[in-house]
């Protein structure tokens, strides 16, 4: 393992009094909406919590730029959610103006664009403040807020505030214990729709879609768009509560992953034959005996025009994380243990990303014991996967998730640490990666020298 580090903490957010977040508690949001805020001598350059109307609204930036993709940060914690907005060289601080007396508390939280609105924040929450009007001991509800077509917003700050502002929040009650919130687009009636699929405790994965004309959101049937899921919760019991949900296309493989609190992974591969048109479905399932807390689904590569290989990251609150290789091709029958995770009590979370920016993904690995792990590829001539540790770092709580964007919009990205009580935000290392941009540029010129040499 190399002890130089690959990334150095450039800022730490820490929630207000009494707040922290959990495993469902992150997402990163992309959108052409970008920041309206000025950059501002200190860093970060703004920290707002419900800045006047008349001021805020003096500072935007007279632009409106849609042609260029922004990346946000949303990070929930028990009573609020705050929001990083990306701007060129800074970011902005935003903490959610939400009615807590209304809400109740965050259990789990996911931020998109939808059909119909260019900000969508979905969050289940528990009220146990209200008049019981059903047996269970507490009230679960899923928040929707979304802006509608007349409060479209040039700026995030703006949308930001307008989405919590006006009439654009719809609450569904729940009579389960809702868990993981996940995003996705399904086609309904000949038409793309978007979705969302609810993981709750009592066995279920729930759909809900965005009427296009009523602009509400709907609980619908999940056997038409997800039979796999489908089948899983027909089949359900007592012991089914699902706690991760992971759904990945790469160009005709689809792959649909549940991980459950028994320890239960199920996964379906679905692949689409050119020739016909046909698709050939596989299932199968695991008992790996311990909570399923993560799951990822990637390819060894970055590049888009290389074969893909794919395969799937699953950790384990009591066990080791585990790899299974080629997941497309061998299901679950090549699996590699990652062991060093296990020396570091559960696992909680897990992330993709390439940190050294060789072309290939590493692992990241986050511990309730205060570690972040990242691991890498070995290269053989065997054509067997192994992994080595390549980096170790040590936060002072438990690792809750993990997640990379370009906050500051310098081309690189900046690694996310979300832990119990605040949000940590490591910049990479500027040297290495100066290094690894000369070597590239040296292979450019020999591949130029090259070609003159053959064209002579």
């Amino acid at each position: 393992m190399e002890t130089e580090g690959y990334f150095n903490e450039s800022h730490y957010e820490h929630f207000p009094s009494g707040g922290r977040t959990n495993i469902y508690g992150l997402s990163v949001f992309t959108s052409y909406l970008e920041s309206g805020l000025p950059c501002l001598p200190e860093f970060p350059s703004n920290a707002l919590k419900n800045p006047p109307h008349e001021i805020f609204a003096y500072n935007l930036r007279k632009k409106n730029n849609r042609k260029r993709i922004h990346q946000h940060l949303f990070v929930s914690f028990f009573y609020g959610i705050n929001c990083f907005v990306s701007g060129s060289g800074h970011w902005n601080t935003i903490e959610l103006p939400l009615d807590i007396k209304d809400i109740g508390e965050i259990i789990s939280m996911d931020v998109f664009s939808s059909i119909n609105s260019d900000l969508t924040i979905a969050l289940t929450t528990v009220n146990s403040n209200q008049k019981i009007t059903f047996e269970d001991e507490n009230q679960f509800f899923l928040q929707i807020y979304s802006l509608v077509d007349d409060s479209a917003s040039t700026f995030m700050e703006d949308a930001i505030y307008k989405i919590v502002e006006k009439d654009c929040h719809q609450s569904i009650m729940l009579h389960f214990t809702p868990m993981q919130l996940f995003h996705t687009k399904i086609n309904k009636d000949g038409e793309d729709c978007s979705a969302l699929l609810l993981c709750g405790t009592e066995g279920g994965i729930h759909l809900y879609t965005e009427d296009k004309h009523a602009k509400k959101w709907e609980q619908s049937s999940i056997q038409p768009y997800f039979p796999f899921i489908a089948g899983l919760t027909r089949s359900a019991n007592s012991d089914l509560k699902i706690l991760s949900l992971e759904i990945k296309e790469f160009h005709n493989v689809k792959i649909i992953a549940v991980g459950c609190q028994n320890g239960m992974l199920h996964i379906s591969v679905l692949k689409r034959n050119d020739s016909n048109e046909e698709f050939v479905q596989e299932q199968s399932s695991v008992a790996l005996f311990s909570p399923i807390t993560s799951i990822s689904i990637f390819t060894s590569s970055t590049s888009k025009d290389k074969q893909e290989e794919i395969h799937m990251l699953v950790t384990c609150a009591v066990e080791q994380a585990i790899i299974y290789c080629y997941v497309d091709k061998e299901i679950l029958k090549s699996p590699i243990y990652l062991r060093e995770c296990s020396q570091h009590d559960s696992v909680l979370c897990s992330h993709i990303m390439d940190i050294d920016w060789d072309g290939k993904n590493e692992i990241l690995i986050g511990t309730y014991g205060r570690e972040l792990l990242i691991y890498k590829q070995n290269d053989n001539s065997q054509d067997m996967i192994t992994y080595q540790l390549l980096w170790q770092r040590s936060f002072t709580h438990p690792i809750y998730r993990i997640a990379s964007l370009d906050l500051n919009e310098d081309g690189i990205e900046e690694l996310i640490v979300a832990t119990q009580y605040g949000v940590h935000i490591l910049q990479p290392n500027l040297s290495k990666a100066k290094e690894q941009l000369l070597k590239v540029l040296d292979e450019i010129d020999n591949l130029n020298k090259e070609y003159k040499k053959l064209c002579i």
